[in-house]
């Protein structure tokens, strides 16, 4: 098995095994949430000190891009993520899912909204840093990079099974049967705007911002638009709605089909080159 075959097979069967470890283990807690999040950090600090050469583990978490900010790819990792989710619960109220219900905005709601936009984004590099800083670029190396970002998406969309299935946390409107593959599929497809995000920059950063933004908003729409009748809202927007999955669906498209950074020759070149760092 070569190398980036093996660290994928690896971070796949540790990361899945503790997602149902926690589901399993902590069905009704939602701390559960929390450790589920941390969970691909942890599966990759596994694999630093098992797998990966005793001489390549700086490097491999120089990959990361921790150090690097990606600033040029933030204005896209919030506005995307914005109308993509934002437009979800738009598609809800004009066909009558849900309508709205604002409470009334003070100072404190401001406050809380500002710290939901910073801490879960350093909270959501645990997840990103091993799908999209670990997991991404190794699938790169077996394949063209459009095939990884949406390989990626996928694995990072089952990953959230045994929470939907087994849990009471996490996705817990609507019938799991149907709420389950729409929440894979979702996260399939933002998993391109991720795989995107970390292929302009580098970086983890764009990637943490743009999911927490798209989780903030599904927070927040929760909050403003209430079902018109049982979880018909569930059914339309957030993680787990047909409009949600429509427009991730529409946005991984046309960047499949016309992202400059995989569609330049000098991206396609680089493609073919072995990095170092995932020599693990």
């Amino acid at each position: 098995m070569n190398k980036p075959l093996r660290s994928i097979v690896a971070y796949l069967a540790i990361a899945y095994s503790l997602a149902l470890l926690i589901a399993v283990g902590l069905p009704h807690a939602h701390l559960n949430l929390l450790l589920s999040v941390m969970v691909p950090t942890v599966t990759v600090g596994i694999l630093t000190f098992t797998i990966t050469p005793r001489g390549r583990r700086r490097e491999l978490w120089r990959g990361v891009g921790l150090a690097r900010a990606g600033f040029r790819s933030w204005p896209a990792a919030i506005v995307v993520p914005l109308l993509l989710c934002g437009g979800a619960y738009g598609t809800a109220l004009l066909i009558g899912a849900g309508r709205l219900h604002f409470g009334a905005i003070t100072a404190s709601n401001v406050i809380d909204l500002g710290i939901a936009l910073v801490v879960p984004t350093v909270l959501i590099l645990g997840e990103e840093i091993g799908w999209r800083g670990y997991l991404l670029p190794r699938f790169q190396q077996l394949t063209g990079r459009r095939r990884a970002a949406v390989a990626t998406g996928f694995a990072h969309g089952l990953f959230h099974l045994p929470l939907i299935l087994l849990a009471t946390t996490y996705d817990t409107g609507g019938a799991r049967w149907i709420v389950a593959p729409s929440a894979v599929l979702t996260i399939t497809a933002a998993g391109v705007l991720y795989a995107w995000l970390w292929d302009r920059s580098k970086t983890v950063w764009p990637v943490a911002i743009a999911h927490n933004l798209a989780n903030t908003v599904f927070d927040l729409g929760a909050s403003a638009v209430v079902a018109t009748s049982g979880s018909s809202l569930a059914y339309v927007a957030g993680e787990t709605g047909f409009a949600t999955l429509g427009a991730c669906a529409v946005a991984a498209v046309v960047l499949l089909r016309w992202a400059k950074v995989w569609r330049t020759s000098a991206t396609a070149a680089h493609e073919q080159e072995p990095v170092a760092a995932l020599h693990a």
